[in-house]
């Protein structure tokens, strides 16, 4: 059994992802413009060389929209980095 900061920090962690996955769903369901600004700098990179802005592939935010697609990227990546965390921040016997 976990102990009571454990808990504590796992409950936080979900209740603020599922904040952040709900916001993300209702803003982009609402059509409020929470549109990103990626296609106006590549339509305008495109033109600057005179080429035409193309997918390299299929994206998460093709499926799920750019607002929710990136809340769940965030999210992935927040479980790597603090799974990584102590090993890469731990002080070792040699530099003490």
């Amino acid at each position: 059994m976990p102990d009571k900061f454990t808990l504590i920090a796992i409950a936080l962690m979900a209740v603020i992802s599922v904040s952040l996955a709900i916001g993300a769903y209702v803003g982009y369901k609402s059509g409020s413009e929470m549109e990103g600004t990626d296609a106006i700098v590549e339509d305008t990179a495109a033109s600057t060389v005179g080429a035409e802005a193309t997918a390299i592939g299929p994206a998460i935010t093709d499926v799920v929209g750019e607002p929710a697609g990136f809340t769940i990227a965030g999210i992935i990546a927040g479980f790597i980095i603090g799974y990584y965390w102590p090993e890469v921040f731990r002080r070792r016997e040699s530099d003490a």
